[in-house]
């Protein structure tokens, strides 16, 4: 199967791939939660990656406005629009009275239809955002909405038109919603959690046509820039003395803040917290290090217990220090995290192999071992691979 990427962190994998052309996508977002910030990211990409064209059809803010947006996320709106691959359908403006601003303009969203109807026969192959669902039920009712939607489907699926719907799920009737979700060929939903004093904002594929709903929860934010990130609340980086878990820190983190001190043995240890916070393919994570002095052991456990993954360095060369990684893993529950030994310091004489070090530590066949050298950045990006594919399995 033909398959087209949203370039939405995560997204892609989950739907086996990406979504067939022709196909409908609707991103359903409780109130609070912008949804059009994942139809405004797979647009762009598409258009700069893949030299597609495409639309936005517009309901709830004007022209003008999507471009604030789009600046304010640092992507560049105006270069597609000045040479046609992104138009807008301008539905709003002149009823705001403001001069409209449009290929196509609509004044009276029950023209909708016969207007969008050709738009998409413009853009065949490529993609239309059409936000948001809940301004046309409130315009011109449910049926006339879905009758709208159908014809839509229909026109995108003919000239292979991928067709994103955004909508803001208020207090309509269950029924509605129902007919809404069978129309389209996938669903996403926008949610939050709230644990304790925070709230998590979350995506979750509940339908999908072509393969399997995972129905994995994916935490994310907004970046600004950046747009839609996985975002990782916190990872754990911790290990025995002196395994290097603060030059690791550094690696994979931009601007990280240790706390050091000189030790008697005349080598910087850490006697706080290494924190940073890193971007990587789409994550977004908070990272904390911990000492790896026993005593500060009292540490381990509420970092651990707020923790989504663990990386437990190592010092390849000093089998005699692997027992306490063992009791580290076990004190801050590790044994229940995802987690990824990092095999560091792999490039010095004396290290042991991956094979050597699973047996001497005796364990699990499924711990996955990662040589590192995070003085030259060496192997870090698989260990961060291999961590976040088993953070998020699909």
């Amino acid at each position: 199967m033909d398959l087209k990427k949203t370039y939405i962190p995560r997204l892609d994998d989950i739907l086996g791939g990406g979504v067939p052309k022709g196909s409908s996508m609707l991103f359903q977002a409780m109130p609070g939660i912008m949804s059009d910030v994942f139809g405004y990211q797979i647009i762009l990409e598409r258009v700069e990656l893949e030299s597609e064209i495409g639309f936005i059809y517009t309901n709830t803010r004007m022209p003008v406005e999507i471009e604030r947006v789009f600046d304010k996320y640092g992507w560049d709106l105006k270069t597609p629009l000045n040479s046609g691959q992104i138009f807008f359908i301008d539905s709003i403006s002149g009823m705001m009275g403001v001069p409209p601003m449009g290929k196509y303009i609509i004044d009276d969203f029950a023209k909708s239809t016969e207007i969008v109807l050709p738009a998409i026969e413009d853009i065949a192959g490529g993609t239309a955002v059409i936000e948001n669902v809940a301004t046309l039920i409130d315009s011109i009712g449910a049926d006339n909405t879905i009758k709208c939607i159908k014809m839509l489907n229909e026109a995108a699926a003919k000239h292979e038109v991928n067709i994103v719907y955004l909508f803001t799920r208020w207090d309509y009737e269950d029924r509605f919603v129902e007919q809404l979700k069978n129309l389209v060929d996938c669903e996403i939903q926008l949610f939050s959690i709230e644990e304790k004093v925070m709230y998590r904002q979350v995506f979750m594929v509940v339908k999908s046509n072509w393969t399997r709903a995972s129905k994995c929860k994916i935490f994310f934010e907004l970046a600004e820039p950046g747009g839609v990130k996985v975002f990782i609340p916190k990872l754990l980086v911790t290990g025995p003395y002196n395994a290097g878990k603060t030059t690791f820190v550094h690696a994979i983190t931009e601007k990280a803040v240790s706390v050091e001190r000189q030790a008697f043995e005349l080598f910087p240890t850490t006697v706080g917290l290494d924190i940073g916070h890193m971007d990587y393919k789409g994550f977004s994570a908070d990272v904390f290090g911990t000492p790896g002095q026993e005593r500060f052991d009292l540490l381990l456990e509420p970092l651990a217990r707020e923790a989504i993954g663990t990386f437990i360095v190592i010092d390849s060369t000093k089998p005699d220090t692997f027992a306490r990684a063992k009791e580290m893993i076990n004190m801050c529950r590790a044994e229940a995290l995802p987690k990824v030994i990092v095999a560091n310091k792999h490039d010095l004489p004396g290290a042991l192999t991956p094979d050597e070090i699973k047996k001497r530590m005796a364990l699990w066949e499924d711990v996955p071992i990662v040589p590192v050298s995070a003085q030259k950045n060496e192997g870090v990006d698989k260990a961060l691979d291999t961590l976040f594919n088993l953070i998020y399995r699909v």
